[in-house]
């Protein structure tokens, strides 16, 4: 397996752990004043990454502009594991000529205004770039877990180079 696909697995894997771990009522929650955003809304932002990956693969074009806000998914536990499932397997099942498509990508790129900006690449390096992003909002849905005195293991959110780093420290 590429190590590309490999990485977006643990990602996915970990994201489908924490709805297995959380209530219903813990998914939704916002924990106002420290976040703005709940659980079932990061995991979204998450799904619907990878979702704009799948509709750029199919027409060579990637619009990370694109969203789902208020979607079903924020809400319901279910839901996201049927789609957190879809995604490993549409992982699963991608191979060396389909990373390497070349795309364009369109993104927003200010906050003041609505700007976007315009570039080449390949789905290779989209999914280094998703893979990484969705670290980050699995950081921060821990947490919100540990706001809410919900167990989290410690890799979660992790980055893998902080990863390298802590087993290079135990040796």
């Amino acid at each position: 397996m590429l190590p590309v696909i490999k990485g977006n697995l643990e990602g996915l894997k970990q994201a489908k752990e924490i709805v297995e771990r959380l209530s219903d009522s813990a998914y939704t929650q916002v924990y106002t004043p420290y976040l703005q955003s709940s659980i079932g809304q990061h995991l979204r932002h998450i799904i619907d990454n990878y979702f704009t990956l799948i509709q750029g693969l199919e027409n060579s074009h990637i619009d990370y502009n694109w969203r789902r806000r208020g979607a079903q998914v924020e809400q319901s536990r279910q839901t996201a594991l049927a789609e957190l499932e879809e995604l490993s397997h549409w992982l699963t099942n991608l191979n060396e000529n389909d990373i390497e498509q070349q795309l364009s990508l369109v993104s927003e790129v200010c906050l003041a205004e609505t700007q976007s900006d315009f570039a080449r690449s390949n789905l290779h390096r989209e999914l280094i770039f998703v893979a990484s992003h969705s670290i980050h909002h699995i950081a921060i849905i821990s947490m919100n877990m540990r706001l809410q005195e919900i167990d989290v293991p410690e890799h979660y959110g992790l980055a893998p180079a902080t990863a390298t780093f802590l087993r290079q420290q135990d040796q």
